[in-house]
């Protein structure tokens, strides 16, 4: 697993973790908020600057190979030693495909605007920092989530 989707579900699980605890744990959490949603779009930041790293990294490791015409031995694993046909210039680096990064992403935005609706609703965080949030982290929050019902006012 990359350390960059790795860190994005560390995380995701954490912020999730904080949003379902009880309400006097929540108050303590809410003042290490600005923390928190630092370390989300930390991890937001690390996935979306993963494709100029990788380039860096991919071209950099092939401009080395070709300048030292690098050869690597390769495993045969039916006379399970060096293959006959090797050794060959070493495969560049896989990029890792964009729909782990994607989901990376989402799952940490999900996890933060799940732990600002829980603060919101126990009126541990102002509706307009709340938007702040929403807007710098592009959280998947709508107007609709901000509605309070009966059962959640009985909870607080």
């Amino acid at each position: 697993m990359s350390y960059s989707i790795a860190k994005a579900a560390l995380i995701a699980d954490q912020l999730s973790r904080l949003s379902t605890q009880h309400a006097h744990q929540l108050a303590g959490q809410a003042s290490n908020l600005a923390f928190w949603m630092a370390e989300a779009a930390a991890a937001i930041a690390v996935i979306d600057d993963y494709p100029a790293r990788f380039r860096r990294l991919r071209d950099a490791q092939v401009a080395w190979v070709s300048a030292k015409n690098v050869r690597v031995p390769h495993y045969c694993p039916v006379c399970q030693g060096e293959c006959e046909f090797s050794p060959s210039t070493p495969e560049p680096p896989h990029r890792i495909p964009s729909q782990e990064f994607s989901a990376a992403r989402a799952q940490v935005r999900a996890a933060a605007a799940q732990l600002l609706l829980r603060l919101h609703r126990a009126t541990l965080l102002e509706a307009s920092e709340l938007a702040r949030y929403v807007r710098e982290l592009d959280l998947p929050i709508e107007p609709e989530d901000l509605r309070v019902n009966a059962d959640e006012l009985d909870q607080r």
